[in-house]
């Protein structure tokens, strides 16, 4: 059942304002079965992968080993997966491998969240850590963008405690409909007051972000 979360709210916003990044022979790298952002990009062909089978992925592989040539690549997206790997540099590594020459990386990692994906998660990244495992692995940054400030985090994090205590997400309930309204109202209040708070203390407390890297030749 879906359930509005602010940070996936936030991230979709974020991948339409960096579409123009993804085309060509897309690579979308831990996509899961959802694919959920596929339609925001033009592209000729999108392959998922991901270590875990099922409907829609292309390639059943770790994303430390991917079985593709080198620059085969257009473009590469990976939203929220550096967190659920054991080897971050090995992956940044592979994708660098995998792209072609001045092709675009789309990445997206949390700073903040609950634990999730239980005993499959491992990392939490600020912009520096990120600037520097790419960077140290030969890609350069054309832009990023933080996601969420205080009031976002907050909501995120108030509205995945009573996801997990009531098991809103595990079933298709009447509570769980009427919760998700509930918590679009309480996210979109949060969104607004991060729009209207310009204090540097606000932007301390991101929830993560979303950078594009270009492969330097």
């Amino acid at each position: 059942m879906y359930i509005y979360q602010v940070e996936r709210t936030l991230i979709r916003k974020q991948l339409e304002s960096v579409a123009r990044y993804i085309s060509g022979d897309v690579l979308d790298v831990g996509g899961g079965e959802e694919t959920r952002y596929k339609n925001l990009f033009s592209f000729n062909t999108f392959t998922v992968l991901d270590i875990h089978e099922g409907e829609g992925i292309d390639i059943v592989a770790s994303a430390d080993d991917i079985p593709l040539p080198d620059a085969s690549k257009d473009s590469i997206l990976s939203t929220q997966m550096l967190e659920h790997v054991k080897f971050p540099e090995k992956c940044v590594q592979e994708m660098y491998r995998v792209l072609k020459p001045s092709g675009h990386a789309v990445i997206t990692a949390p700073q903040w969240n609950e634990l999730h994906a239980e005993p499959i998660d491992f990392w939490r990244y600020t912009k520096y850590g990120l600037i520097e495992l790419f960077e140290r692995n030969g890609f350069t940054v054309v832009e990023f963008h933080q996601r969420g400030g205080f009031f976002s985090n907050a909501a995120q994090m108030t509205i995945r405690y009573f996801m997990d205590r009531l098991s809103l997400h595990e079933r298709p309930t009447f509570l769980g409909r009427v919760m998700s309204q509930v918590f679009r109202l309480f996210g979109s209040f949060a969104i607004w007051l991060d729009r209207m708070d310009k204090n540097p203390a606000n932007r301390k407390h991101a929830i993560g972000w979303c950078f594009v890297f270009q492969k330097v030749s």
